[in-house]
């Protein structure tokens, strides 16, 4: 996995599906999309969910 800022992307149409790392969020946000203490079980991580 390559963390790359999508603004930088020519042509993408970002488009989020999840949050990472949400623990260590500085800005909540109520979207109704998964927010991942860590990262998913499948990245060797807790895979975690937090409440919105």
């Amino acid at each position: 996995m390559v963390d790359v800022y999508a603004g930088l992307v020519e042509g993408l149409e970002f488009k989020p599906a999840l949050h990472l790392n949400y623990e260590s969020t500085i800005m909540p946000m109520k979207d109704g999309l998964p927010k991942f203490k860590d990262f998913p079980e499948e990245f060797g991580e807790s895979g975690e969910m937090l409440p919105e």
